[in-house]
């Protein structure tokens, strides 16, 4: 008895049909995939994680596009298995989506001085989370980086020592409620935005009230010694303010500061 014709079977691919919650995973897995190379090729991937961790993220963003491209194809064949999911397949294949939507749309910033305030910066005690052995005693002064007079600081606190010391340093503004005085900081980033922690050096410069929260100077002056609480700190006394634009990697590099 022949077979009636027109019957499909069961190892042919089947056709495009977005009821299909495999298509839509492997979409939101091409869309992360993509996301994370359009960050890596704007250099956006600099605000939010180190930048030693920059391939990696560029690899992981090749690795879900070609999952994407594998689940799709894969969808295309019938099966018979079920797999388990927490938040259930339609609820993470929109997830995923939104994810991936979300981080086209919505343009990664540098944190700001707010977030600097909320999470302790300590201008006039330097920065208790800074690696002290990592810190160059040696070096010119004006070769410092900001983290470097941090870190000096951490290990010989006595201001004393370094007044009159020429500084050229750098970083965005952070209000100070004291008259004519300002806070220059940068946040230290071991892994990621979510790990970034500030360090910062009060600033003294008559324009100080002129200065824009979060703007970007690079500075010059001199090492002073102020009365602040009763207690003597060590203040820069700036002698040229230049605004300039936010770097394309705001953050300091742990990994790197020192080196």
């Amino acid at each position: 008895m022949s077979r009636p014709v027109g019957r499909v079977s069961g190892t042919e691919s089947k056709p495009l049909r977005w009821g299909n919650t495999a298509y839509w995973e492997a979409v939101g897995l091409m869309l992360l995939g993509i996301l994370l190379i359009v960050y890596r090729w704007r250099g956006t991937l600099l605000m939010l994680i180190n930048p030693g961790y920059v391939n990696v993220a560029l690899l992981a963003g090749l690795c879900l596009l070609g999952l994407g491209i594998g689940r799709w194809r894969g969808a295309k064949v019938p099966s018979s298995e079920v797999h388990s999911s927490l938040l259930g397949p339609r609820l993470g294949a929109g997830l995923l989506i939104l994810t991936a939507l979300l981080g086209f749309w919505v343009e990664p910033r540098p944190l700001s001085s707010q977030t600097a305030l909320n999470r302790g910066v300590s201008p006039y005690l330097g920065a208790s989370r800074s690696q002290p052995q990592a810190f160059r005693p040696k070096l010119d002064p004006r070769q410092r980086t900001l983290l470097d007079w941090v870190r000096t600081l951490d290990v010989y606190p006595d201001p004393y020592t370094y007044e009159n010391q020429p500084v050229r340093v750098q970083g965005f503004v952070i209000p100070d409620k004291q008259p004519d005085h300002f806070v220059i900081a940068r946040f230290l980033v071991s892994c990621c935005a979510a790990d970034a922690y500030p360090v910062g050096l009060p600033v003294r410069w008559p324009e100080a009230e002129q200065l824009t929260a979060d703007s970007w100077l690079r500075l010059e002056g001199r090492m002073a010694v102020e009365q602040r609480d009763g207690q003597s700190q060590l203040v820069i006394a700036a002698e040229q303010v230049e605004p300039i634009p936010v770097p394309p990697n705001p953050y300091a590099d742990e990994l790197r500061a020192g080196a």
